[in-house]
């Protein structure tokens, strides 16, 4: 008698996670494949899932050209399958919406597809190599971390069409960010207040500003923490409050992403403290 195939749930695959995150719908995973390629079934899983392998050589059946680079697999729910490393195992991103929510972002274009798909496009795995690097961070605002997602999502998803015209709600979503940067935002927050689907936000974003709805979010925090900085002499770590960062820490980490100072050294540059740097400040800018 055949065994039954596993069908395994909502963000469970054949790995141990190093990493997790679960947003509204989505559940983000970095994980440590613990299958040996001949232990590993076939079997199926019940959310739509993306699968990016970060390491190691992955093998796939899914639809699609064999490019050289990073392999990126998207599985339509209960799809059977039997991707997996080989030759000693490896790590991989997994991105996996929950079946009700996913059928709610097909819904919002013409459908997504029904078919594993390998995907090779450059917006492609540059939405899954983002998603990676940000979800590694550990740090990451949700808000990035859910439009990145809808844009990997989008790549499995027949766009209606957007028009060539600058669409009037991106500017309504814009004056939110600009006017509540300092509270904790999510997509759906955003995509209310712009009257649209999230995938339809993240795609239009990423299309009409070249950025991630969290890329805009952080650049509002890090011009009001500069401004803040250049007018005044409060406490670095009270400023990061005031901008929306979680904490010293965290503003000096995207301070010196962004501007390549680190918030004291910014602050003395511009005059507003002095030279010789406060032992705050120099931890700070160690961590």
């Amino acid at each position: 008698m055949t065994a039954p195939r596993t069908a395994f749930r909502q963000g469970r695959f054949y790995g141990a996670p190093t990493i997790e995150r679960q947003l509204p719908g989505v559940r983000l995973a970095h994980l440590e494949a613990t299958k040996r390629s001949e232990d590993v079934d076939e079997h199926s899983h019940d959310d739509a899932h993306f699968v990016l392998a970060t390491h190691g050589r992955y093998i796939t059946t899914a639809a699609g050209p064999e490019t050289e680079g990073p392999v990126l697999v998207y599985n339509p729910p209960d799809v059977v399958h039997r991707d997996r490393f080989v030759d000693g195992g490896g790590y991989f991103l997994a991105v996996s919406f929950a079946p009700a929510d996913w059928r709610a972002l097909a819904d919002a274009g013409r459908g997504a597809a029904i078919d594993a798909l390998r995907l090779t496009g450059p917006p492609a795995r540059r939405a899954a190599l983002r998603l990676t690097r940000s979800l590694l961070a550990r740090d990451t605002e949700t808000l990035s971390l859910e439009g990145l997602s809808l844009e990997l999502a989008s790549q499995a998803i027949m766009p209606t069409s957007d028009g060539d015209k600058r669409p009037s709600w991106l500017d309504r979503a814009e004056t939110y960010l600009a006017d509540t940067f300092d509270q904790p935002i999510n997509v759906a927050d955003l995509a209310q207040i712009a009257g649209v689907h999230p995938v339809h936000l993240a795609r239009g974003y990423r299309r009409w500003l070249g950025a991630a709805p969290g890329d805009r979010l952080r650049t509002r925090r890090l011009e009001r923490a500069a401004d803040l900085l250049m007018r005044g002499r409060d406490p670095i770590g009270e400023i990061a409050l005031a901008s929306g960062f979680c904490d010293q820490s965290h503003l000096n980490r995207q301070f010196v992403k962004a501007y390549g100072v680190t918030p004291g050294e910014f602050a003395r540059l511009c005059g507003r403290r002095p030279v010789v740097a406060s032992v705050q400040d120099e931890v700070a800018g160690a961590a």
